[in-house]
């Protein structure tokens, strides 16, 4: 199963970089704007062609939960 985890950006505030830990790849990046709301941008090839986050989560926690849904069984 793939374990992703949130780490927040070293220099920019409201972004964060979602890893897979057994691989140490980045799969995703998460842009918060100014009204807290996040935004998912995926990353790398571990993504369908057809997958895209065309919404906005309410915080880090929501977007995460969305891309370990997607990671869920791989």
């Amino acid at each position: 199963m793939a374990t992703i985890e949130a780490r927040p950006d070293k220099l920019a505030t409201g972004l964060w970089w979602l890893i897979w830990i057994e691989r140490e790849e980045t799969v995703a990046k998460v842009e918060q704007d100014p009204a807290g709301l996040c935004r998912i941008v995926p990353e790398g090839p571990h993504w369908s062609p057809m997958k895209s986050f065309g919404r906005s989560y309410d915080g880090i926690n929501q977007a995460l939960a969305e891309v370990r849904l997607y990671f869920k069984g791989r």
